[in-house]
């Protein structure tokens, strides 16, 4: 009875595994939560690359693992005579059969990942590396280009007539749009080109900030160039009152 026992144990196992995917593959949509667009391609492939490495799975997409042959060749038993052992039988692939399972549920998972905007990508493809190449092909270039043209628009950023709130908001817009097409812009960097593109008043706090060597972040720099605007205006309106209105600009211009 012992041995039943064992064997029963031994059997049931590789049952277990395929059901365990599967479960994982089921849930698959609380880790594969952020839907493909246009221009979130590398916030797309990041999550996917990992939840599917994770599960080891990676190879069914960038094809370091191929399908199986749908035939095998396999010799007689041993107990046949011996001219029947020379001849070789082809026979079902079980291996192709569980690949194309595993690569269909992938597959799905892909193509669930997609939205409306660019489900045309998965149109006509029947396994995972295809929908995977079709989407790298499409986007992979393109989000190459957006990065480079939205960098231009970030270094010839200026503030002009608009508010620092408007100014500021424009810049945050431009650093989230590099962040989601794989080029993060840093602090520093963000300091730089926005610094630059300050109107002369805000000069000076410019300067200051800079000369501190401590970054700052936009939400911070509204809060900065909001304080400064007030002070000018304050400087600007008692010159005015006081009928000498070039003494506080020239005093803040010293200060500067």
């Amino acid at each position: 009875m012992s041995t039943n026992s064992s064997e029963r144990t031994v059997t049931a196992s590789p049952v277990t595994s395929p059901t365990a995917a599967t479960n994982t593959l089921s849930s698959a949509h609380h880790f594969v939560s952020i839907k493909l667009t246009a221009c979130n391609f590398l916030f797309w492939r990041t999550q996917l690359v990992s939840f599917l490495r994770g599960q080891g799975l990676l190879g069914y997409v960038d094809g370091e693992t191929p399908c199986p042959p749908l035939m095998i060749n396999a010799a007689p038993a041993s107990d046949e005579s011996t001219s029947a052992a020379t001849t070789i039988v082809s026979t079902a692939n079980p291996a192709h059969k569980a690949w194309i399972q595993q690569d269909q549920s992938i597959l799905s998972i892909l193509i669930s990942s997609l939205s409306n905007e660019v489900m045309y990508l998965a149109v006509g493809q029947n396994k995972s590396r295809e929908v995977w190449d079709s989407v790298a092909a499409a986007l992979g270039s393109s989000t190459r280009a957006r990065c480079l043209s939205l960098l231009g628009q970030f270094h010839s950023l200026r503030q002009g007539n608009n508010t620092p709130a408007e100014y500021l908001g424009r810049a945050q817009l431009l650093v989230e749009d590099l962040a989601l097409a794989g080029r993060p812009i840093s602090l520093d960097e963000q300091n730089l080109f926005v610094f630059r593109g300050l109107r002369p008043e805000f000069r000076s706090m410019a300067s200051s900030l800079t000369a501190s060597g401590i970054p700052v972040s936009i939400p911070q720099l509204v809060n900065f160039l909001q304080a400064q605007e007030f002070i000018l205006a304050d400087d600007f309106t008692a010159g005015s009152d006081g009928g000498s209105g070039s003494a506080p600009i020239a005093m803040y211009a010293g200060r500067g």
